[in-house]
């Protein structure tokens, strides 16, 4: 009879164990974000791609930014993406410029007492290369995110 009783009951008192076994819990590095919101952004659209100044944006603003101004530029003729520092800070220009992948940044300082953005972002026709044709074809065309 105890044949027929010892395993059932040896189940039971590993299942007892198993589950009253201290749990050591391993805590993940929390990601600390670095805020920026003291960065004060225009946005303006130098390609004319629909939508695009409102894609890089939403971007910035993900990324921590201040977005203050999203609008079309002078003109759609950029061929290429830039940063203008507008208050004679570099060091702002050069973050925004470093998280959108920016290459081209100038200072272009005009004394402005209206202006509250440090910084402008002019998106060119390359805007391809800041990842976020995917993004900006998304916003545009939300029913067409699953087909492919």
């Amino acid at each position: 009879m105890l044949r027929y009783l010892l395993p059932p009951l040896i189940a039971v008192a590993c299942a007892f164990a198993y589950f009253n076994r201290p749990v050591t819990r391993v805590e993940e590095p929390k990601f600390v974000r670095q805020s920026y919101k003291h960065i004060k952004i225009e946005v303006l659209n130098g390609c004319g791609v629909n939508g695009l100044a409102r894609t890089v944006g939403t971007r910035l603003r993900e990324l921590g930014f201040d977005v203050m101004t999203l609008e079309n530029a002078d003109s759609f003729g950029y061929p290429e993406s830039i940063v203008i520092d507008r208050i004679g800070n570099p060091g702002e220009a050069d973050r925004v410029a470093e998280a959108l992948g920016i290459a081209n940044r100038i200072q272009q300082i005009v004394p402005d007492p209206f202006r509250i953005e440090g910084v402008t972002v002019i998106v060119g026709k390359d805007y391809r290369r800041l990842g976020l044709a995917k993004t900006a074809t998304a916003a545009l065309n939300p029913g067409l995110q699953g087909s492919r």
